[in-house]
């Protein structure tokens, strides 16, 4: 029998403490073997009541009998087969497992699978008590069914046995599309007690390709999508060494970019409201750093902050680094607040927090130059007072500010890409993402020539846009510190 390893994002799955469990990732990743392996391991972590049985009830649920019966049950087969692990009743449809562990003690796991294509299948599912669940290609499960089953979980073993020493569910699937339920539970509305793990991409770009390896790839490895753009199987993608060498190469032959990007690349699927604004430069691989960036520690790399007003205000901060990148850092968000409360309850705090003593100066919409009707106070004049350097960024045309973010996309500095976006910056990606997307018309045709859709994505987007217009002028901003009041003053740069 096959030995199971899980991959460092599988690893991070099944450590995780989340009540609820999502993976994610490309067809042939072992997603469905990992949460076998992961039902079994929980199965044995349960405590052993009085009689030194360890008892747990798991429901395996899949959106039709064929798809349960077809792939869901053979990867249990393969790898817990009844006779050797306990026994399967098809009548009942449930694996009994029985097996005595090197502490004397004994598991007795109860596996249900249930297909949700009936009314009466989905009555059933939500009438039993579990100690968990396992949604198999969690994308097709319906909302509703996902929140009730959710419902049933806890409830097994019971108390007199000890309850259940860990209670939740676990989910893969490969990515959902940008509109559904499902993304947004797994990134706008993540739950707290949700964790979403991404597996790495399967294939690449043979640009990043030869960026990530600085070597052209195999011959063998490589494949064309339908409009002749090339990619190459990332040898670092989970399962590889239980994939054959040409599965990804011809599943990959002749597909959409959008099928690549959904099923290969890990990335959610299109949004029916409009194409992402930087659909053709930005690149989540390449421009989101692995781990969080650190912020230069000399007055000579002062923090540049782009800022967006308005009743949602944003910030941006970004720094240029010794080589000629640009890291974005970090972002702050408003909601219903005007810019001095912004500014005094969320930036400056977060800019003492994260980086004390640091130079910052500020690239703000340049709209906020403009006095108001109310005590002939401007957004920048609150900037000034606050004790900002201000730079006035040198246009607000959208299609000019969004084409200075895809330059900067575009470039590289010491052969690494130029912008580097920390992995806390949640919202700028899943904007990068798709969030941040043009317009449609009423027959869902794309609106290019106007500005993107105003959502919670596009205000910090405005503001990296903003940043981006003025961070390669490497400004001398004005020192933050707790230790003394900053007074008004007057620049020669405004």
């Amino acid at each position: 029998m096959s030995k199971f390893i899980a991959s460092p994002t599988m690893e991070d799955f099944m450590l995780s403490d989340a009540y609820v469990r999502v993976l994610a990732g490309p067809i042939g990743g072992g997603k469905s073997v990992c949460c076998a392996h992961e039902l079994m391991r929980w199965a044995c972590d349960q405590k052993p009541n009085a009689e030194g049985i360890r008892k747990t009830r798991m429901l395996i649920v899949r959106n039709t009998a064929d798809q349960l019966r077809s792939t869901t049950k053979k990867t249990i087969d393969d790898w817990f087969p009844p006779g050797v692990y306990g026994e399967y009743k098809a009548t009942e449809k449930t694996y009994y497992y029985r097996l005595r562990l090197g502490d004397g003690t004994v598991v007795q796991s109860e596996w249900m699978l249930i297909a949700l294509d009936t009314p009466d299948d989905v009555r059933k599912a939500l009438s039993l008590e579990a100690t968990g669940i396992w949604g198999n290609e969690a994308r097709e499960l319906h909302p509703e069914v996902v929140d009730g089953l959710l419902m049933r979980v806890n409830r097994y073993p019971s108390m007199k046995d000890g309850g259940a020493s860990r209670a939740g569910a676990i989910f893969d699937t490969n990515m959902p599309g940008e509109d559904s339920w499902w993304h947004k539970k797994m990134e706008e509305e993540r739950p707290k007690n949700w964790s979403v793990h991404l597996q790495p991409s399967a294939v690449l770009p043979i640009e990043e390709w030869v960026e990530k390896y600085g070597e052209d790839p195999e011959e063998h490895t490589v494949a064309r999508d339908v409009d002749g753009n090339a990619y190459a199987v990332d040898p670092e993608h989970d399962n590889y060494d239980n994939l054959a060498k040409d599965y990804y190469p011809n599943t990959l032959e002749g597909k959409t970019a959008d099928f690549i990007d959904v099923y290969l690349r890990c990335r959610y699927g299109r949004s029916l409201g409009g194409l992402p604004v930087y659909d053709k430069t930005f690149r989540h691989e390449r421009h989101v750093a692995k781990k969080p960036l650190r912020p230069i520690t000399s007055e000579n790399y002062p923090l540049c902050i782009g800022l967006d007003f308005g009743r949602t205000p944003a910030a941006v901060i970004g720094q240029l680094t010794p080589s000629g990148g640009i890291n974005i850092l970090s972002e702050v968000i408003g909601e219903n607040m005007g810019i001095q409360t912004f500014v005094k309850t969320l930036l400056k705090p977060h800019l003492f927090e994260k980086y004390p003593g640091a130079a910052t100066y500020v690239a703000p919409d340049p709209a906020g130059w403009q006095k108001t009707q109310v005590g002939e106070v401007s957004p920048v004049d609150v900037l000034r007072t606050e004790g900002f350097k201000v730079v006035k960024p040198q246009t607000n045309k959208p299609t000019l500010r969004i084409e200075a973010v895809d330059n900067l996309l575009t470039q590289s500095a010491d052969t690494r890409p130029r912008v580097q976006i920390d992995p806390s910056c949640s919202t700028i990606i899943r904007g990068f993402q798709g969030g941040y997307r043009w317009k449609t018309n009423k027959e869902g045709d794309l609106v290019q020539d106007t500005e993107p859709v105003k959502n919670k994505y596009s205000h910090p987007h405005d503001a990296l846009q903003y940043l981006a217009l003025v961070i390669d002028g490497g400004a001398l901003g004005t020192r933050q510190t707790k230790r003394r009041e900053i007074k008004p003053a007057t620049y020669a740069w405004t």
